[in-house]
């Protein structure tokens, strides 16, 4: 080897060294820095536990009102007047919502208006057939 290639290569070699120090300083801080896409009063430490996303207890999917009775679909469930779901009594049913209670509190189920059809809506679709 020529020494201005040894002089070169230890200069390399230092440089490296440099470098690889100086991002060994830095990472630390890098971590200190705050997340710019965090929502605003979030606070992220290790002992906080994490928190529950609370799902509904009930989702209605669907009722039948007739002359004889009235039923409804709660979390995959038939239910009628004064069954009990998850805790909660039914106290009524109506084409779409169904009212709970639970305790002393009362709890409205309500259906989207575009899943709801009458008596009328669906003989008549029927007859068509």
């Amino acid at each position: 080897m020529r020494a201005g290639s040894v002089c070169d290569f230890l200069k390399n070699n230092q440089i490296t060294m440099i470098v690889t120090t100086m991002l060994l300083l830095v990472m630390p801080l890098q971590a200190a820095l705050e997340d710019p896409t965090r929502p605003p009063n979030v606070t992220t430490t290790a002992s906080a536990s994490p928190q529950k996303i609370q799902q509904p207890r009930w989702i209605l999917t669907s009722t039948l009102i007739s002359a004889q009775r009235r039923t409804a679909v709660i979390n995959d469930t038939v239910v009628s007047h004064g069954d009990r779901i998850n805790g909660a009594k039914v106290i009524n049913i109506q084409p779409s919502a169904v009212r709970l209670r639970i305790g002393g509190r009362k709890i409205t189920l309500m259906m989207l208006k575009k899943n709801i059809k009458s008596l009328s809506q669906v003989t008549s679709s029927r007859q068509g057939k």
